[in-house]
């Protein structure tokens, strides 16, 4: 407006704004400029509030309205201070608008004012609009008032001509100025919207159906908005949209996204921006504008892609020029670089100093490399052998020692590569070096130390081998030595029992040496046609007496099982060995289920075939990873000491492999093991499956004469043994099956003589730590230690003057052990 606006475009310019809180015009918001210029450039009557405080701004055709009371003093001032008289009436609804509220209409409302000196009924149609502000806290900035004062027509006072004159050019005013906001819109290309929230009608001129990809003569609907909307920016247009319409939110609407046109499917980008109407809560309609902005952002991404590029190019620039240059220069590695004549081309400082630390030569670029090396005729020709190869343009890599005895001699890995110009055109070669003596030497050691390492593990192996086997011959040849011993001393028929545990001892040692044999794939197998269901049904009292009394054992067999072909007595030495396993793992007790089932046509690796799958499967603690990847190695148990030699699934496994089959294994930690053998079929005929040997009952034993000896011993024969040895030499035996069993004996003040105990047994505690313990406790208390492997144990004892028994004993030697025992009791 810095030109025309009538009388009041000259009283707005003429004013002096900087006494008031908007300043001079230039600073002024351009939406509050772009109303007033509405305002000017408008014949209907026209008012602005503008601000917190309600700036008055008004047009010459609402001049003759307000009176010479208010014009043109009213200009610029505060509204409430202009309209204080009718301010109930209006602050009320400036108040709603200012808020974010929405407009207002009221239609023939009356509002006496003060004009001409008295005050006048006077009639009014006007409506309030929000003028939008982004800076606002509500995002208006002002009021706009579109009033036309109706008193002669409420009067019935509007039949002259003069005043159906005033209306003409009413509407003509009204006509312009729609006219002059179809021709803004169109300039600007921006397409208006109008959504009637509560019939649900959406208007959409042509422009806006455009963006859409939809023709003008199409009608449309909300579907047609959302099913638009590009996938990626759907949600948050949608999100925004509804907070538009949010009566607590009353958000602007202003939004960018992408649209796939209905028809075409062509993508486009969309600004748009709207306000929302509201009936008190209750949202009413929802105007706005939409412009497509396709070609902005086409020009936005094509100057984005340029900026990338130019970066991408300077900085590629500059590392041809530096960066390569100083890593070169900063690497270690020996860079060196000839032409087709030997001459050096290009040479970086560590080569020159290696040159320099192995010949004692300077090199430059320029210089000969051969040349350079023609006091060490040996070194030149290899390098000659090898920069021939390069130059002829062969790329490679080779491994040499190079350097002369008098300075320094090096092992050095060089990699050769062809050098080229911009035409293909071989010009020389370039090799990257890298002294490589350092880790040679170190290769060499670690070579060295794994294989002294391997010696040790071998060594370590073998004394564990011997170690274990020792240990477990050793109880038998106990069970069988001592027996022997009281053979000739005892009745006939203490001599059965003694005579059925030597048999039993020997039973163990033939397993023992079967499990071994077993393992090395160098026992015989005899295999013959089985009817598994058969033979497992005949191992059922075995098995009932081997396992505890709260290890329970069901079979399942699938009916018309094939018969298989396995040597029969190392099958039920498997399965009692897989069931004892099974029982160990259940320490309170469980179930056992052997399931077996026919495999067809089954393929793993180089085994296929019709086999017969024996499952032992039990719901104890299970294996972890760690333990699954060694249970087939020999030797290795989790369990404790002479509670397992580490035999018993190396050999179920080499009884697998030399049948012809295969083990799988499938475990859980805390949900237990399934241990399944596949047996091959066979046609022949079977017969029926021996009856396994029984173990022998045993008796009581005899009440002793000549003292109480507590015997500390965790293998039942050895100590069922050791027992009659001590019953017929007089003593009444007390047994514990281990130190922590033997420490709760004596704790009960029970009469004990001497402490009889292995060296070696299961727990956290061993027979030397039980003797220290019990002397703690019971000074006086005489102690014997017997053992046939330890021999730490051995020399720790001799230290503290504590006897030990070499085991395996005879009778004789006991008795007189346990005298010399007895009458060393130490003093107090």
């Amino acid at each position: 407006f810095a030109q025309g606006g009538g009388e009041m475009g000259a009283l707005i310019r003429a004013h002096d704004w900087r006494k008031t809180p908007l300043g001079p015009l230039d600073t002024w918001p351009q939406s509050l400029r772009t109303a007033i210029r509405l305002l000017l450039n408008n014949g209907h009557p026209m008012y602005i509030w503008w601000g917190p405080d309600l700036l008055c701004f008004y047009n010459d055709a609402y001049r003759g309205s307000i009176g010479a009371e208010r014009h043109p003093g009213s200009l610029g001032r505060k509204g409430r201070e202009v309209w204080d008289e009718i301010w109930e009436i209006i602050g009320p609804q400036i108040a709603q608008v200012m808020s974010g509220g929405g407009a207002t209409w009221q239609q023939n409302a009356l509002v006496p004012i003060t004009r001409h000196g008295r005050i006048d009924d006077v009639y009014w149609t006007y409506s309030y609009s929000p003028i939008d502000d982004a800076s606002a806290p509500s995002g208006v900035g002002g009021v706009l008032v579109v009033c036309t004062e109706t008193t002669e027509h409420v009067l019935g006072a509007l039949r002259s001509a003069e005043e159906r004159k005033k209306f003409a050019q009413l509407f003509e005013a009204l006509r312009e100025s729609e006219e002059q906001l179809r021709l803004a819109t169109d300039a600007a290309e921006v397409g208006l919207w109008d959504l009637d929230v509560g019939s649900d009608s959406l208007f959409w001129p042509a422009r806006v159906k455009a963006m859409f990809g939809i023709s003008a003569d199409v009608p449309i609907s909300m579907a047609d908005f959302y099913a638009g909307l590009h996938p990626n920016d759907k949600e948050h247009t949608s999100a925004a949209f509804a907070a538009a319409l949010d009566p607590k939110k009353r958000a602007v609407y202003d939004v960018e996204y992408r649209t796939i046109g209905k028809e075409d499917r062509l993508i486009r980008w969309v600004a748009a921006k709207g306000r929302a109407l509201f009936d008190g809560d209750r949202c009413v309609r929802v105007i706005g504008t939409a412009i497509d902005i396709s070609a902005r952002k086409a020009t936005e991404e094509k100057l984005r892609e340029l900026n990338e590029d130019l970066e991408r190019r300077v900085t590629d620039a500059l590392a041809e020029r530096k960066i390569l240059a100083d890593i070169v220069e900063s690497t270690d590695a020996l860079v060196l670089v000839l032409d087709r004549g030997f001459r050096i081309m290009g040479i970086n400082r560590a080569t020159a100093a290696g040159l320099h630390r192995v010949y004692g030569i300077e090199a430059a670029v320029g210089d000969h490399l051969l040349e350079l090396l023609e006091g060490f005729p040996q070194q030149r020709e290899i390098a000659s052998r090898y920069w021939s190869r390069a130059l002829a343009g062969e790329e490679f890599t080779a491994i040499d020692e190079f350097g002369d005895s008098s300075f320094d001699r090096r092992y050095y890995e060089m990699k050769f590569n062809s050098l080229r110009d911009r035409n293909g055109e071989l010009v020389g070669a370039f090799q990257f070096v890298h002294d490589v003596t350092d880790r040679l030497r170190d290769q060499a050691r670690l070579a060295e130390a794994e294989n002294s390492l391997r010696q040790a593990q071998k060594i370590d192996a073998l004394g564990q081998l011997t170690g274990g086997v020792a240990h477990d011959f050793n109880n038998l040849l106990m069970v069988i030595s001592g027996g022997l011993s009281l053979l000739e001393r005892v009745e006939p028929d203490r001599r059965q029992r003694i005579l059925s545990q030597m048999r039993q001892a020997t039973d163990r040692g033939a397993s023992l040496s079967r499990q071994l044999l077993a393992f090395a794939r160098r026992q015989p197998l005899k295999p013959e046609p089985v009817t598994l269901s058969q033979q497992i049904s005949g191992m059922r009292e075995l098995l009932d007496r081997t396992l505890r009394g709260d290890v329970q054992v069901k079979t399942d067999f699938a009916a018309e099982l094939w018969p298989i072909k396995v040597d029969p007595a190392e099958l039920e030495l498997v399965v009692l060995n897989l069931c004892v396993n099974a029982r160990d793992a259940m320490p309170n007790g469980g179930t056992i289920t052997i399931s077996a089932w026919n495999t067809q046509n089954f393929r793993d690796g180089g085994l296929s075939g019709d086999f017969v799958s024996l499952c032992v499967e039990d719901c104890g603690t299970g294996m972890s990873d760690e333990v699954l990847a060694h249970i087939f190695e020999p030797f290795f148990t989790t369990k404790e000491v002479g509670k397992g030699s580490g035999l018993g699934l190396p050999q179920v496994y080499g009884f697998a492999q030399q049948s012809g089959g295969c083990v799988k294994v499938d475990s859980v930690l805390g949900r237990g093991t399934k241990m399944t053998l596949l047996l091959p079929r066979t046609e022949a005929p079977t017969k029926e499956a021996a009856t396994p040997m029984m173990e022998p009952d045993t008796t009581a034993r005899r009440r002793a004469l000549r003292g109480s000896i507590l015997l500390v011993e965790d293998d039942d024969e050895v100590a069922s043994l050791v027992s009659e040895m001590l019953d017929e030499l007089g003593y009444r035996v007390t047994r514990a099956a281990g130190a922590q069993a033997a420490l709760g004996a004596l704790a009960d003040d029970r009469s004990v003589d001497l402490v009889f105990s292995d060296v070696l047994m299961p727990g956290t505690m061993n027979g030397m730590e039980l003797a220290r313990e019990v002397r703690r406790r019971r000074p006086q208390m005489p102690i014997l230690l017997t053992s046939g492997y330890s021999a730490a144990a051995l020399k720790d004892a001799a230290s503290e003057q504590i006897g030990v028994l070499r085991k395996p004993y005879e009778i004789q030697a006991l008795d007189a052990a346990l005298r010399a025992a007895l009458s060393s009791r130490p003093a107090l």
